[in-house]
C-alpha cells in the first residue's frame, strides 16, 4: 500500500512540475531579441536585388540577399573594400582568363526552405532573367552582358565563362546585381501573379508559350510575370526575411533564423521612413528609433549632446555627389558652356560650409582602390570663375535660364549646395532656375538642364562605376538620351572590359576620363560624408558603399 501511494505522490509530483513548466515555458524561453526600428529617409524603391540598385535600394537588399564572393571591407583602411572572402562560394579557381570555377556552400537555405545549389547560382546569371540581350531585368545585363555562360557543373560546383577574358570576374560576383536567387520562388512568384489575373488563361498554355519565345525575346513571360510580384516579396538568403511593406511607411523583415551565417542578434528589422532629419534624430534620442541614417554634419552638434545615450558612426563614401547636364538642352548643347557651369563651382567652400571639412573632392571618375587603374596626377575640378565668363562670352550665352532640379531629403544636403551653386553662377552670370522635386522621373523630365545625382563606384575598377553609369550601355546614353558619348569614348569602354593586358587598360581609361572631362556631360562636386548614428548598446559599423550590412560580424546588441 505504501508502495502504491509513493508511486501515486511521485506521479502528481511530475504532473504539477509538468503544469508548472507549461505555464512559465512562453516567459523563460520567449525572444529575447530586440525588435530594431531603423529610420530613413527613404524606403527601397524595390526588393529584387538585380532590378533595383539605387541607394535606398541596396542599403536594405543586401541583408536580404547573399553574393558568391564577399568584399570584406572590415579588412580595409577606411576606403577600401578590395578584398575578396568566401561567402556562398567556399572557393574559386581560374582556369584561364574567361573561365573561373566556384564551390558552393553546402546547406545553405534559402527563405522559402529551399537549399541554394548550382541550379540557383545558373538562374540567377541566366540570359533570361539579367543577362540577355532582351531579358526581364535591363539593368543586370550593363554588369553581366559579357557573361558567355554559366553553367552547373554539379549541384555545388558552377563555372563562369565570359565572352571575353575578364580580369576581375571575381570582383564583379561580390557586388551590385550579383546576390543569388532561388529559382523556385520567381516559379511559384509567377504562379501567384497569374492567379491574380482572373482573365488569363490555363497555366500550362502560358509556359508553354514562354519556352517558345525564351530565345526570341530572351524574356519569358512568366518571368516577366514573376518579377512584378517578387520584387515586393523578395525570397533570399540573408539574414532578413520580408515580412510586410506598407508604402509610404515601414518594410517589415524578421530574423532568418536558419541563415548559414549564423542566428541573427535581432528578432526583426523594421525600415521605417522618416524624410526628417530632426524627427529621426528626436526619436532616436526618445528611444522610437534604434539606427538613424542621413546625418548632416551640422548635426553632429546636436548628437554630441546625447553621447551617453547614443553612438555616432560616419565614413566618406565610394561615391561622387555629381551634377548631371542635359546635353541636349537648348543652352547646354555647347560644351563650353557646360566647362563654364563647372569652373564656376568653388569645391573647397562648399565642402567647408556644407561638410565641415570632412568630404573630398576625387581626381576624377577615379578611386584609389582602382590600383593599377588609378593615376594619381590627375587633378580635380579647378576653380576658375574668371576661365567660366570667358567660356560664356566665346559660347554666346545671353543669360538664358538653366532649369535645375533637386530631390529635397534624398541626398544629405542636396537642396542646401543647390542654393549655393545658384549663387555661384550668379556671379558669373549665370541665370538658373531651381526647382525642388519629388522623385528621380520628376528630376529626369525632358526640359531639365541641370540635375543633381551621385556616381557610386561600384566595383574597384572603372566597369563598375565610369563605364556602368555613363559607357555605351548606361541608362544615360541609352534610355534617358541626356548625352551621347563621342565613339572613342564608347569604343575604349568595350576594350576595357575585354582587355587582358592590365597597364594597356589603365591607358585606355585615363584616355576615357580625359575625354569624358572634355566633353563635361556632367561635374563631380565632392565624394560626401555620411554619418548614421545608433543607440548605446549597438555596435555596427558603416561600409563605403550604401550597404547596411545586418549579419553577425557586423552587427552586436549588448542591450536594449
Amino acid at each position: 500500500m505504501n508502495k502504491l501511494m509513493n508511486t501515486l505522490r511521485g506521479f502528481a509530483v511530475l504532473l504539477l512540475a509538468a503544469v508548472v513548466l507549461a505555464s512559465f515555458t512562453p516567459a523563460v524561453f520567449a525572444d529575447s531579441r530586440p525588435d530594431l526600428i531603423i529610420a530613413v529617409n527613404k524606403l527601397a524603391r524595390g526588393l529584387e536585388p538585380a532590378q533595383k540598385t539605387g541607394n535606398v535600394d541596396v542599403r536594405v537588399t543586401y541583408s536580404i540577399f547573399d553574393t558568391l564572393i564577399r568584399r570584406d571591407f572590415a579588412a580595409e583602411e577606411p576606403g577600401g573594400g578590395s578584398k575578396l572572402v568566401p561567402h556562398l562560394a567556399t572557393s574559386w579557381k581560374r582556369i584561364d582568363q574567361k573561365t573561373l570555377v566556384l564551390k558552393l556552400r553546402k546547406g545553405v537555405r534559402f527563405h522559402n526552405g529551399d537549399e541554394l545549389t548550382s541550379k540557383d547560382v545558373v538562374f540567377t546569371f541566366s540570359p533570361e532573367r539579367m543577362t540577355g540581350k532582351n531579358t526581364t531585368i535591363r539593368n543586370g545585363r550593363r554588369y553581366f552582358g559579357h557573361l558567355a555562360k554559366v553553367e552547373a557543373i554539379d549541384k555545388y560546383t558552377v563555372r563562369f565563362v565570359t565572352k571575353k577574358p575578364d580580369l576581375i570576374l571575381e570582383q564583379r560576383l561580390a557586388t551590385y546585381t550579383a546576390w543569388i536567387v532561388s529559382k523556385r520562388s520567381w516559379i511559384d512568384a509567377a504562379e501567384k501573379a497569374k492567379k491574380k489575373k482572373k482573365k488569363k488563361s490555363a497555366t500550362g498554355a502560358m509556359a508553354a508559350k514562354s519556352k517558345k519565345k525564351t530565345k526570341k525575346a530572351g524574356a519569358p513571360k512568366w518571368m516577366k510575370a514573376a518579377l512584378k510580384y517578387i520584387r515586393r516579396n523578395p525570397v533570399g538568403s540573408g539574414p532578413l526575411k520580408f515580412v510586410e511593406w506598407k508604402v509610404g511607411d515601414y518594410q517589415k523583415f524578421v530574423a532568418f533564423d536558419d541563415y548559414w551565417g549564423g542566428k541573427p542578434p535581432f528578432k526583426s528589422v523594421t525600415f521605417k521612413l522618416v524624410p526628417e532629419v530632426s524627427t529621426r534624430i528626436a526619436g532616436l534620442v526618445n528611444g522610437e528609433f534604434d539606427i538613424i541614417v542621413n546625418v548632416p554634419p551640422d548635426q553632429l552638434q546636436v548628437l554630441d549632446r546625447y553621447k551617453k545615450k547614443i553612438t555616432v558612426r560616419s565614413i566618406v563614401l565610394n561615391n561622387s555627389h555629381v551634377l548631371v547636364y542635359n546635353t541636349k538642352h537648348p543652352v547646354l548643347k555647347d560644351k563650353r558652356i557646360r566647362q563654364a557651369l563647372s569652373l564656376a563651382i568653388n569645391r573647397p567652400a562648399l565642402i567647408t560650409a556644407l561638410w565641415q571639412d570632412k568630404a573630398y573632392t576625387p581626381n576624377g571618375h577615379q578611386l584609389k582602390e582602382f590600383g593599377p587603374m588609378y593615376d594619381p596626377a590627375r587633378k580635380p575640378p579647378a576653380y576658375d570663375p574668371d576661365k567660366a565668363r570667358a567660356l560664356l562670352k566665346a559660347a554666346g550665352y545671353k543669360g538664358e535660364s538653366i532649369l535645375y532640379r533637386a530631390m529635397a531629403d534624398y541626398y544629405v544636403n542636396e537642396r542646401a549646395v543647390a542654393q549655393i551653386i545658384q549663387e555661384m553662377w550668379k556671379k558669373v552670370g549665370v541665370t538658373m532656375k531651381l526647382e525642388v522635386v519629388e522623385s528621380f522621373k520628376q528630376k529626369r523630365k525632358k526640359d531639365v538642364g541641370v540635375y543633381s545625382w551621385s556616381n557610386t563606384y561600384r566595383l574597384p575598377d572603372p566597369t563598375g562605376a565610369i563605364s556602368i553609369l555613363w559607357g555605351p550601355r548606361s541608362a544615360l546614353q541609352k534610355k534617358h538620351k541626356f548625352w551621347k558619348a563621342p565613339k572613342e569614348f564608347n569604343d575604349l569602354d568595350k576594350q576595357i572590359w575585354g582587355s587582358a593586358d592590365m597597364k594597356e587598360r589603365a591607358k585606355m581609361f585615363q584616355r576615357m576620363l580625359d575625354i569624358f572631362e572634355e566633353e563635361a556631360p556632367m561635374t563631380i562636386l565632392y565624394n560626401p560624408f555620411e554619418t548614421y548614428a545608433m543607440r548605446k548598446g549597438i555596435e555596427w559599423n558603416p561600409y563605403p558603399l550604401y550597404f547596411m550590412d545586418l549579419r553577425n560580424y557586423n552587427l552586436k546588441i549588448v542591450k536594449k
